[in-house]
């Protein structure tokens, strides 16, 4: 079944690309990466929010714009990301709406993350697990995988290139360790940057 749904993809994207309804390219540019840890009584009384993580560096990757509609684009990506000591692979699918036709554009949809290293915030994780006695293996506590809504806004310079801006609000929680109830990591993420077309 699995097998099928992406023979199906595969033809569908290839018809299109025929069509001249997809294009393909390059994106980089500059990140914001942030991620607050966010203590509490029972998940119910908040008792500390501790800005554990907030570096700056780059991303780089590939996109491509598939048109629905004269408006109506998709807009998939696949970069890598890094800032500080943490490192992102980033799979964000936009839905693009064009408010001024080939030129500016509103973002939206889920961005999913798998980190290849998190040092950082293993790091604020152990100190405050050192202090309330829950010391486990870190490793074993922490996702390397999350979810996020992104949303943002895009303009066409040329057929070619385009700018974009986009943040992202991750809805799933890093940390699945002892504190689950009381303990809880939340990242987000700011990208802006360019996007080279073929």
């Amino acid at each position: 079944m699995r097998n099928l749904l992406v023979l199906i993809l595969l033809l569908t994207g290839l018809q299109l690309a025929a069509q001249g309804n997809v294009k393909f390219g390059i994106t980089g540019g500059l990140l914001n990466a942030d991620a607050d840890v966010n203590l509490s009584v029972g998940d119910i009384i908040d008792i500390a929010s501790i800005d554990a993580i907030n570096n700056t560096g780059f991303y780089i990757g590939v996109i491509s714009d598939i048109e629905v509609a004269d408006s109506f684009h998709v807009q998939p990506e696949l970069t890598y990301g890094s800032a500080g000591d943490l490192s992102f692979v980033y799979l964000p699918i936009m839905a693009k709406y064009y408010l001024i036709p080939n030129k500016l554009n509103v973002q939206l949809g889920p961005q999913f993350n798998f980190s290849s290293n998190l040092d950082d915030i293993k790091n604020t994780i152990q100190d405050i697990e050192g202090v309330l006695g829950s010391n486990t293996n870190i490793d074993d506590v922490l996702n390397t995988i999350g979810v996020e809504i992104g949303f943002g806004a895009g303009f066409d310079i040329t057929e070619n290139v385009s700018v974009q801006a986009r943040y992202a609000l991750e809805i799933t929680d890093r940390y699945s360790g002892p504190l689950n109830n009381s303990l809880d990591i939340k990242g987000a993420t700011l990208n802006v940057g360019l996007a080279y077309f073929f």
